[in-house]
């Protein structure tokens, strides 16, 4: 009896109203008076508060087609001092050694830490040999190691749409290998090679899009170099991706990456492009 009083005389001071089944509640019943004292409970217990921190990976296959121009020391006087070459996906899938590839972020509240890394190794790629220049054909061999990182901040996050805007830099790593087969059979092949490396600042924008429960698209575009290393160096990719689950995605787009860098008798002006198909896990 003390109980029932006590628990009144709470209801009257707090002045919450009483449920309608109180006034039906009988003396001894206390399992329904402990259900509608918790029914009645203010705090709700439902909310749950979302992660500061999240975490992306997404391992991806970038099938190549290229083409520019190229140049490395000591290439012998006489030659050519600068090689074309242009290939499509077809023949980057061929003449493909290795690939590695793989993308995310690393986001605290509005903060996101971006991180990109390819490696490709492209091998005896044939260059265009100009008339009366005493070469019979060249083959080129190319290693490319390529990091971006770089720091972005939201600057919108709506329902349905998110953007923010990031700099950074992107940091090479080139490999290149040139093999000069002379017209002249009496004179031995030339086989050279250069190794360059430089760090180009870039500052780009990122954008995702929602366009139901499970599809989304982006895009992603950054512009850099600005005389620093290179004249300049170019990236855009964007696609559509599709939500296995909370954790997984699957993406398929587009990625072209475009570089002018002409420094210490190294010449790489290229333009690389074609399909990009992921598998990202999100945390």
């Amino acid at each position: 009896m003390k109980k029932i009083i006590l628990l009144i005389m709470f209801y009257a001071l707090t002045g919450i109203a009483f449920p309608q089944d109180f006034n039906n509640l009988k003396i001894n019943d206390f399992k329904k008076l402990n259900s509608i004292t918790k029914n009645v409970n203010p705090i709700d217990s439902k909310k749950v508060k979302q992660k500061d921190i999240s975490f992306t990976i997404n391992p991806y296959l970038w099938l190549i087609a290229a083409g520019g121009t190229l140049s490395i020391p000591n290439i012998p006087s006489g030659y050519p001092q600068y090689y074309d070459f242009s290939k499509s996906v077809s023949d980057g899938l061929k003449n493909m050694k290795f690939a590695f590839m793989v993308g995310g972020k690393l986001k605290y509240k509005k903060v996101s830490f971006y991180y990109d890394v390819v490696y490709i190794n492209l091998k005896n790629f044939g260059a265009t040999v100009p008339e009366g220049s005493g070469l019979n054909s060249a083959n080129t061999t190319n290693k490319e190691f390529i990091t971006d990182l770089s720091i972005g901040y939201d600057v919108h996050k709506g329902k349905t749409s998110f953007v923010d805007l990031y700099a950074g830099a992107r940091i090479w790593a080139l490999k290149s290998e040139i093999t000069l087969i002379p017209s002249d059979k009496g004179l031995s092949n030339e086989m050279l090679s250069s190794n360059s490396s430089w760090v180009d600042p870039i500052v780009g924008v990122n954008a995702k899009f929602l366009m139901g429960k499970k599809w989304f698209s982006y895009i992603r575009s950054d512009f850099g170099g600005f005389g620093v290393s290179s004249s300049w160096n170019f990236m855009m990719l964007g696609g559509f991706g599709y939500d296995l689950n909370p954790n997984w995605n699957t993406t398929l787009g587009l990625k072209y990456l475009g570089l002018d860098y002409d420094k210490d008798k190294t010449r790489w002006n290229v333009n690389q492009y074609g399909i990009l198909i992921s598998l990202g896990y999100r945390y």
